[in-house]
């Protein structure tokens, strides 16, 4: 189940979306690093011919030999600090020069007369002149990087933020994808009147607006059949009176008895059709109160015990929710009548199950009969749905139990599910939804 979930994840629009956006980001990056990169090495050579000129000028400026007292004024006004060594004397501005040795030098571009180096967070330049060797210290340097630093993190703050804003805004343009998800889902769990929002003015409002449309004209479809259903049904009480009339005066006994079962149950199919009908024409109207669910399955279940191969109510503490009483009674009887039915006289008895969570109260009614395919599952539910293809007398019913039974369910905002292994039995749950 988790890797069927990670699955689904990992295969939907939004973490595509996510992976793109993710490239997106580190294409920026990389590009505005190999440009920031492109920059530095391409004005290197420039730098280095005004650094090495400037560092010329300074040392004339020193004099011959260099001036220690010169060095000083260019220190207030610039903040280089210098050091000499040189044949004509030595001398040092700098704080605890280190050791030559312990500077770690580079050539400085392609000139070999100037190196430059590191010492715990210190940076030297090392210019060797014909006057001696000079040592410069750039105190500035530290606080140019970190504010070069600052800036490179700015900048990739900003990148992130606008790839995440971006990203927010694909996923506010696709979001009418999730509804129509949605839709579909609970249109195909029956919900024909569950509709999506339809306030978009782009490509996927037209798509909310054709689905609605299509909703609304499956209601209208259903809504025929089930009129021409009870129609029919009930034209068919008057023809089936005045049979039940004309029969009466038959002399063959037999014939008679023949006629009248056929007769018996064709009243019989148009009374359940007619209440069925009604029943699903009056499922708003339920009578709801706040009673005991546990109690109610008990109270069902003694009717069954003595019925082959019996039924079994695990014990439950009590569960308090709103349900109409009579409706699903009907709902937990005719499960029960099915589960009695597609037992065999020598199997475990038939259990029923009570649980609760915080959304919902659940009814589990499982037997150990015949069970059936997973492809017949989402069939049953349907009206005149059988097992029996051949639809003979022995089996009874006519297809309209777990039909009426999902009716009254949705009609209680709850819903039914069916698990089901061929010859190892069926298992139904009951949804209710807690106060």
């Amino acid at each position: 189940m988790i890797l069927n979930r990670f699955k689904n994840i990992v295969h939907s629009v939004y973490a595509k979306l996510i992976v793109i956006s993710l490239i997106t980001w580190i294409c920026i990056v990389l590009v505005a690093g190999g440009l920031f990169v492109f920059h530095r090495l391409n004005s290197v050579t420039p730098f280095h011919t005004h650094v090495i000129q400037y560092l010329s000028y300074v040392i004339d400026d020193l004099g011959t030999p260099p001036d220690y007292d010169r060095a000083k004024t260019i220190f207030r006004l610039t903040g280089l600090k210098t050091a000499f060594r040189g044949e004509t004397g030595s001398w040092s501005l700098i704080d605890a020069l280190p050791g030559n040795k312990a500077i770690r030098y580079r050539l400085f571009s392609h000139s070999k007369t100037i190196q430059f180096g590191r010492y715990h967070g210190r940076h030297f330049l090392k210019y060797t002149h014909e006057k001696g060797t000079f040592l410069f210290e750039f105190s500035g340097y530290d606080q140019n990087k970190r504010r070069y630093l600052w800036l490179h993190l700015m900048l990739l703050i900003s990148i992130s933020l606008i790839v995440f804003g971006a990203y927010l805004a694909v996923k506010r343009v696709l979001t009418p994808i999730k509804w129509l998800h949605e839709g579909v889902k609970e249109v195909g769990n029956g919900h024909l009147m569950h509709t999506v929002p339809e306030d978009r003015k782009d490509e996927f409002g037209k798509l909310a607006k054709a689905f609605n449309a299509m909703t609304g004209q499956l209601q209208h479809m259903l809504a025929l059949k089930q009129q021409l259903l009870r129609d029919v049904s009930h034209e068919l009480r008057s023809p089936l009176t005045r049979v039940k009339v004309a029969l009466e005066f038959l002399d063959d006994d037999r014939m008679k008895k023949s006629i009248g079962s056929d007769i018996l149950e064709m009243e019989t199919l148009v009374t359940t059709i007619l209440e069925t009908a009604r029943l699903h024409h009056d499922h708003a109207n339920l009578e709801k109160e706040l009673s005991d669910l546990s109690a109610c399955v008990k109270e069902i279940s003694t009717t069954f015990a003595s019925r082959s191969p019996g039924v079994i109510c695990l014990d439950a503490v009590p569960i308090m929710c709103e349900f109409d009483r009579d409706r699903i009674k009907i709902v937990i009887v005719n499960i029960l009548e099915n589960a009695i039915k597609y037992s065999n006289a020598d199997s475990d008895p038939v259990t029923i199950g009570l649980y609760r969570d915080q959304t919902w109260a659940r009814v589990v009614i499982s037997d150990n009969g015949i069970g059936m395919d997973k492809s017949q599952l989402s069939l049953v539910l349907e009206p005149f749905y059988r097992l029996d293809k051949s639809r003979s007398k022995q089996t009874g019913g006519y297809g309209l139990g777990l039909s009426l039974c999902k009716t009254i369910m949705d009609a209680h905002n709850g819903k039914i599910q069916m698990n089901s292994t061929p010859g190892k039995g069926t298992s139904v749950t009951l949804f209710l939804p807690m106060p």
